[in-house]
Order: structure tokens, then C-alpha cells, then sequence
């Protein structure tokens, strides 16, 4: 009798998959296709969904199983490594006792933990190079999804009514975030793309396409963004700049100056871009959100639980519900105050300096410079948007697999193989002796 084998790894991989498929809300699309749910927004988004529910917890208990196995919670390089991000976990951990709504911060921290965790699980199987292969691949494919559908069902791709009708959203619940990970995913591919990769240049030009249907003003400015910082860095290490620490750190520095003066016509280039300068009335919802800031500046209201208490209702009254400020730092002070916002910049800085020290040692630099590049998006990003740490965003989970690190990864500095000479033939000349 014949069996069927199933190995380990194609096991890891296919969980893999639906992890990335469930985070980057490609199950939710086609979960939502028969959703005949009857509640508004505030309700859907406190009761929450039974299919996510189960599918976090997947992500949650499957990664735990697997570390503790490993023994990865025993390791002292593991949380010398990841330090500033479990700080920042311990402060959300800690916003609970103090949250307006526990058991609803609670619930939202588990949520927290099954992205980083699954992240987790990400990070420790997979090379960096298949990492980024795997999210553009997956991103890329989730657009061509949404672009098929916009042939066969246009009502439910595109947007009907309001100020962004007609714009395409694809799989996305939410159009502007389905182009930012469009962006991102592009620019994953980059090194992939330059290597003339047939499936990166494939799904990278169907991750266009939806950002071009979607008018995301913010994709097109992360996609160039992205691509001058990555070629700037890229040359550098071409110039085997990197190769040398103060080199590097000067032209770094060079890089930064570049960036601030972009910064210092910050009005202009948004006028160039279409975009008014109070971001989509962004600017408008801090003010008012400011007030409420200030009454619990140092600890805030519980992760999550803002928008559910009844400090919330007279912004709701004015505004209606959105679910969140619109800005990653805002909500940080909304849910952790400035204690959860000092853990959120750390843990910024320690992913960023590790994925720096990752280039100046030549670990894969090209593929290290692409992940810093991202890194650095997200932070500016978060500025603009709800990303970090957005549980419900596939933005969140990248950011997390680019920011752990574990011990079995780390490599040291390729050295160049020795050169094997080639043996003397005995038999070619031999000396000829006489009779």
C-alpha cells in the first residue's frame, strides 16, 4: 500500500503561505465576498471576525509551538538582539492594566502577538533574498487578483461614491493601503528585477498597474523614493564603500542632507504631487485629537481602546468613526502615550541599525540595502498613516520579519576561496634516458 509523504518543509512552507495570504488580506477578500454583515463600522470593528479570530490564533500558537521546540526563548542572543521590540511589546503589555477597555486591549494584544510571532516564524526559516521574494511574489499576485476581478466584477475592485470614486482597491479593504503595499512590494523585488528575474519583473509590473488604477499619489512618491534611495546605496556598495565604516557613514550622512532639504520644500513637492498641504484633512483630525493627547500624554488610554471609550464619543459626535488617527505616532500616544512612543522609536532605531551593520559587513548587502530602504519608508509612512503597529496591516508584518533577528543567521564576512593549483602531469615530459 502506497502512502503519501508529506516532508516537514513543504508543511512550514504551505503555512507560510496562508500566513501571508491571511495578513495581507487576500483570505479576508474573498471571506468578505459573502459577508452579508448589517453592522456599521465602529460595530464590525469592536466585535470583530470569527474567520480572523481562527486564523490569528493559527498564526499565534503554530510559531509558538515551533520556538519553544527550538528552544529560542532560552537564548540570551535572542533578546539581546530583538531587544527595543520586545520593550515595545512589554509597554503595549503594560497599557492593558491601565486601558479604559481591558479586555478589548487584551484581545488586540493577542492579535499584536500573532503578527510577530508568525513573523518570527518567517524570519527563522527563510534567507532574507527568499523572504523578499516571497512578499513581492505574493503582493504581486494578490494585484493581479484584483485586476481580474476589476474585468469581472468592476463593483467590487473599484470605489463608487465619495471623493475617491472610481479608484481602484482591488483585494484591499482599503485603497490606499492596498498601493502602499503595492509600492512596497515592488520595491522588494528591486534586486530581483535588476537581476532580470522574469517572475520579479512579472509581478512588479502587476503591483504597477494596481498603483496606477488606485491614483495613490503616496505609492507613486514611495516607489521613487525607494528606488533613489535604494540606487544611491546600491552604488555605494558597487564602490565597495561600504566596505569601509566612515566612508559609508559619510556618504550616509551626505544622504541625509539630501533628504532634509527634500523635507525643507515639503509644501512644494506635495503640490507637485496633487496632494494639499493638511494631508487629506490628516492635519485637521490631530488638532482636534490633540485635547484628548493631552489628558493622558504619558500613559494613553490602553492599546486599542481609544476609539471604543467614552473619551472618544465628542471626536465620533464631530467627525464620525475612522477608526483610528490616520498617523502611527498619533495613535501611539492614543494607545501607550509617550512611554509607548519612546518603545515605538527605539525599537525604529535598533531595525534600522541592525540592517545597517548588516551592509557594512557584505551580508547579501544588495538584498540589506532593500530591507534598510523599506525600513525607512515605513517610518516615514507612519508619519502619514496607521502602519506601526497596525496589527491588521501587511505593512506590520514586513516591518516585523525585517526587524528580528536570530542567532542561526548570522554570518560573517565572505571570504574569497582559496585557489587551487593545478597538479604537475606525470606522464607528459618525462626525462628521455638513453639506451
Amino acid at each position: 500500500m502506497n502512502r503519501l509523504q508529506v516532508r516537514y518543509s513543504t508543511l512550514a512552507d504551505a503555512f507560510t503561505l496562508f500566513g501571508v495570504l491571511f495578513y495581507t488580506q487576500v483570505i479576508g477578500f474573498f471571506l468578505r465576498l459573502g459577508n452579508v454583515s448589517t453592522l456599521d463600522d465602529a460595530q464590525q470593528d469592536l466585535e470583530g471576525n470569527l474567520a480572523n479570530q481562527v486564523c490569528g490564533l493559527l498564526t499565534l500558537l503554530v510559531p509558538l509551538f515551533f520556538f519553544i521546540r527550538h528552544k529560542v526563548f532560552l537564548s540570551k542572543s535572542f533578546y539581546r538582539q530583538n531587544l527595543f521590540l520586545l520593550l515595545f511589546l512589554g509597554c503595549v503589555a503594560a497599557s492593558i492594566s491601565w486601558s479604559s477597555e481591558p479586555m478589548l486591549s487584551l484581545k488586540r494584544f493577542v492579535a499584536l502577538l500573532s503578527v510577530v510571532f508568525f513573523a518570527g516564524f518567517i524570519a527563522w526559516r527563510y534567507s532574507l533574498e527568499r523572504i523578499a521574494f516571497l512578499f513581492g511574489c505574493v503582493i504581486g499576485a494578490a494585484a493581479l487578483v484584483g485586476l481580474i476581478f476589476a474585468l469581472i466584477r468592476p463593483d467590487i475592485a473599484f470605489i463608487s461614491g465619495g471623493i475617491r470614486d472610481g479608484a481602484f482597491r482591488g483585494v484591499f479593504a482599503e485603497k490606499n493601503a492596498g498601493a502602499r503595499l503595492n509600492a512596497i512590494a515592488i520595491l522588494l523585488l528591486l534586486p530581483m528585477i535588476r537581476q532580470r528575474n522574469p517572475m520579479a519583473m512579472l509581478y512588479g509590473l502587476f503591483a504597477l498597474i494596481a498603483i496606477g488604477l488606485a491614483q495613490s499619489a503616496t505609492a507613486i512618491a514611495l516607489i521613487v523614493a525607494g528606488t533613489a534611495s535604494y540606487a544611491y546605496f546600491i552604488t555605494l556598495i558597487r564602490l565597495r564603500i561600504n566596505r569601509s565604516l566612515l566612508a559609508f557613514m559619510a556618504a550616509t550622512l551626505v544622504f541625509f542632507l539630501l533628504c532634509g532639504v527634500l523635507y525643507a520644500n515639503y509644501a512644494m513637492l506635495l503640490e507637485l504631487v496633487g496632494r494639499d498641504p493638511s494631508l487629506t484633512d490628516r492635519t485637521l483630525i490631530w488638532e482636534l485629537l490633540q485635547p484628548l493627547i493631552d489628558a493622558q500624554f504619558l500613559k494613553g488610554y490602553g492599546f486599542g481602546a481609544f476609539w471604543a471609550s467614552a473619551d472618544a464619543d465628542a471626536f465620533i459626535t464631530r467627525w464620525g468613526y475612522i477608526g483610528n488617527a490616520h498617523s502611527g505616532y498619533v495613535e501611539t500616544l492614543l494607545n501607550g502615550g509617550l512611554i509607548q512612543l519612546i518603545a515605538l522609536l527605539l525599537m525604529f532605531a535598533q531595525t534600522l541599525s541592525k540592517r545597517y551593520r548588516a551592509i557594512t559587513a557584505d551580508q547579501s548587502a544588495r538584498y540589506q540595502a532593500c530591507a534598510l530602504v523599506v525600513i525607512g519608508l515605513f517610518v516615514v509612512t507612519n508619519y502619514v498613516a496607521y502602519v506601526i503597529p497596525n496589527y491588521r496591516s501587511g505593512e506590520f508584518l514586513i516591518f516585523c520579519v525585517l526587524s528580528l533577528t536570530f542567532r542561526h543567521h548570522l554570518v560573517t564576512r565572505t571570504q574569497p576561496l582559496p585557489v587551487v593549483k593545478p597538479r604537475p602531469m606525470r606522464t607528459t615530459f618525462r626525462e628521455q634516458r638513453p639506451c
